[in-house]
């Protein structure tokens, strides 16, 4: 399911069942890492923005596929990445660590 050079995010939809379950507003939902697959669904780390993230399973219905790098309306997307949790949890706070 996953390409290498890309981003993914999920639907308003899904990004609004997200911020109901942890209980706060969002300003991100993005895709960090893919941690595991099924056939119609992934474990993924999401970046909820501000060094606050999620892991969770999201239906693959519920992604968007975005293109790495600064779309026209000014939001950078950061490519998504294939990783074991342990890993995930260390390169996201290595992400979250250059923009102090």
């Amino acid at each position: 399911m996953e390409r290498t050079g890309k981003s993914y995010a999920v639907k308003k939809w899904f990004a609004d069942k997200v911020a109901q379950e942890v209980k706060r507003n969002i300003n991100m939902c993005d895709v960090f890492a893919i941690v595991k697959e099924s056939e119609k669904t992934v474990y993924a780390m999401l970046n909820l923005g501000c060094d606050f993230r999620k892991t969770m399973w999201i239906p693959k219905s519920a992604l968007v596929e975005n293109e790495v790098g600064e779309d026209a309306s000014g939001e950078m997307h950061y490519e998504t990445i294939r990783a074991d949790y342990n890993e995930a949890v260390r390169k996201f706070a290595e992400h979250w660590e250059s923009f102090r």
